[in-house]
């Protein structure tokens, strides 16, 4: 069985009775009804029960509760049981008063909502003066038999509702501001209880009792705003009735979302962006229509009103329109949308940039690589045209196998960077048995008084560029080491097993700087000899074909660096 008050028991209610103005006219219409004198014993009672009930109704209707807490359903209980058990004037004059300031303290913005809302307060509010005070202090303002007229007069106005077409239900309606409410149900009943009091004490008749106290009354209220507006903080009469966003939690939620979902559009640019989000700051059901002027460009929305206020959020001029006064709640509703706006917009622009920066830095990465593959290539080439320009006469033969291998080998690395300047994003690695890399890498720097020892217990296949581009670096830079410290000495080792490489450079010179030594393999760092962007290249390199490069040993006499397959 469903449950009355569960959430999916509402949600059936709310898709099967979305008529919010039927709902409010037949809740008034059995209020009035529970006042008629019928001979049938129980029928007024039967009617109160089902006013109360349409009330609960609708009241919940588009309302997001999803239960009533246990306190407050007691408490709803009991009075209606008093009411429907004593079935009392006094109970009934008190519970109108409290329907008139529910109804005072709704949150509305469509005028068919307004005007409906009006309605049903004339209602209830012409029930207690004609009615309701006639009959508990015996005024004699309508004589006995004009009595029922009176009542079909009335009936009359909440049947009206009942016709009324609802159009598209929105849960903004659902507001609630306790101040106007509260204002309007003291209002009334001080109206009533001043005329009650001109006609027993000062001898008044009822209807100048009741003219009386209404001009007093508005009076009181006239002279009241007058004082709050010369020597208060506020621009007119509508912002001292509500001082607090209507609806503004759910509003801002939705706004959120919107923002949210626009901003993760990656194809959406931050002025698209600022558009788009305008346009839906203008569908808000006070707001006729934006206009907007920003670096990005200016544009509008919708048409203009009367009534606007501008509001400027750093490079973000916002002027919003609407038809009706526009409270000191809603400029700070909307002054918080905007904000937040700007707020997505800045983080859009800066996005953008982040990944224009981020595609050059892209560019002078894959440049400063590519360079640096140049200058091992010419490094290798000069160490080979040394060795050759070095040779003695009867070495010419050994020599030109050696030269005529290597430039061949140089060729191939020649034309894989001609390859990746033009497809930089699509070069590949060429794999090479480690022996025959050792024999090139050993015959190219053969004269450059350099140790190699090697450890191969697994011909196994390495990334040629890789290696070649680490080698070349780690020998580059000891050697203009060596033209600082003269007697420096350089080895190079390899060792190879079936699951490990690892290829060693040393020198016994002078250690690193602590400072350099952090940032050596992280980031480029400040050289006396080159662009100090080498070993930064090589170390990325290494990470994506498998291995890691490092400075295994940093002390006076001991400097070595290590790449080797993790």
């Amino acid at each position: 069985m469903l449950n009355p008050f569960s959430h999916n028991a509402w949600l059936a209610v709310r898709a099967g009775l979305a008529q919010e103005y039927r709902l409010l006219s037949l809740t008034l219409v059995t209020l009035l009804l529970s006042h008629w004198p019928v001979q049938i014993p129980g029928l007024a009672q039967a009617w109160l029960l089902a006013h109360f009930g349409l009330f609960l109704l609708w009241q919940r209707l588009g309302r997001n509760h999803s239960s009533l807490a246990l306190p407050k359903l007691v408490i709803w209980l009991a009075f209606v049981a008093l009411n429907v058990v004593f079935l009392s004037a006094w109970l009934l004059l008190f519970w109108k008063l409290l329907l008139i300031g529910f109804l005072g303290g709704r949150t509305l913005h469509r005028p068919r909502d307004h005007w409906v809302n009006r309605t049903a307060l004339a209602f209830l509010i012409a029930h207690i003066f004609l009615i309701d005070l006639n009959t508990l202090f015996q005024l004699g303002l309508i004589p006995t038999d004009l009595t029922p007229w009176l009542s079909y007069g009335l009936l009359s106005l909440p049947v009206i509702l009942f016709w009324v077409p609802v159009g598209e239900t929105a849960n903004t309606r659902e507001s609630m501001d306790f101040l106007p409410g509260l204002v309007l149900c003291l209002l009334v009943f001080l109206i009533a209880l001043g005329s009650v009091f001109g006609v027993s004490s000062a001898q008044m008749t009822y209807p100048l009792a009741v003219l009386g106290m209404s001009l007093g009354t508005g009076l009181l209220i006239l002279a009241t705003a007058w004082l709050w507006l010369s020597f208060g903080p506020y621009a007119n009469f509508q912002q001292l009735w509500s001082r607090q966003p209507p609806h503004s939690s759910n509003t801002l939620e939705q706004w959120l979302v919107t923002l949210t979902h626009l901003i993760q559009d990656k194809s959406m640019t931050h002025q698209k962006f600022l558009e788009v989000g305008l346009e839906h700051l203008s569908h808000l059901p006070w707001v006729c229509g934006v206009g907007w002027q920003s670096l990005s460009g200016h544009g509008a929305q919708g048409k203009e009103g009367e009534y606007q206020v501008h509001i400027r959020i750093q490079s973000l001029e916002v002027t919003i329109y609407a038809v009706q006064p526009i409270s000191a709640a809603h400029q700070a509703q909307a002054k918080l949308l905007v904000q937040l706006l700007e707020q997505f917009h800045q983080s859009k622009r800066r996005e953008e940039s982040f990944i224009q920066q981020a595609h050059l830095r892209a560019i002078y990465e894959t440049g400063a690589k590519l360079t640096h593959d140049i200058k091992n290539i010419l490094q290798a080439l000069y160490a080979l045209t040394s060795a050759v320009g070095t040779a003695k006469p009867e070495e010419f033969g050994i020599t030109q196998r050696i030269t005529q291998n290597q430039l061949s080998h140089l060729t191939q690395r020649l034309k894989r960077t001609l390859d990746k300047l033009g497809q930089p994003s699509e070069s590949g690695y060429c794999d090479t048995p480690v022996r025959v890399w050792w024999d090139n890498l050993r015959a190219r720097h053969h004269s450059r008084d350099i140790h190699f020892s090697a450890s191969i217990m697994w011909n196994t296949n390495i990334p040629e560029d890789l290696f070649d581009n680490v080698i070349e670096n780690l020998l580059a830079n000891a050697l203009n080491k060596r033209q600082r410290e003269f007697e420096l000495s350089i080895q190079v080792a390899l060792e190879t097993s079936e699951n490990q490489v690892s290829l060693s450079v040393c020198d016994d010179g002078s250690a690193i700087a602590d400072d350099i030594e952090k940032e050596l393999l992280s980031q480029p760092v400040p050289s006396h000899d080159g662009f100090g962007i080498g070993l930064y290249q090589a170390a990325k390199q290494s990470i994506h074909s498998g291995y890691r490069l490092r400075v295994s040993h940093n002390e006076p006499g001991m400097v070595c660096f290590e790449l080797a397959s993790v």
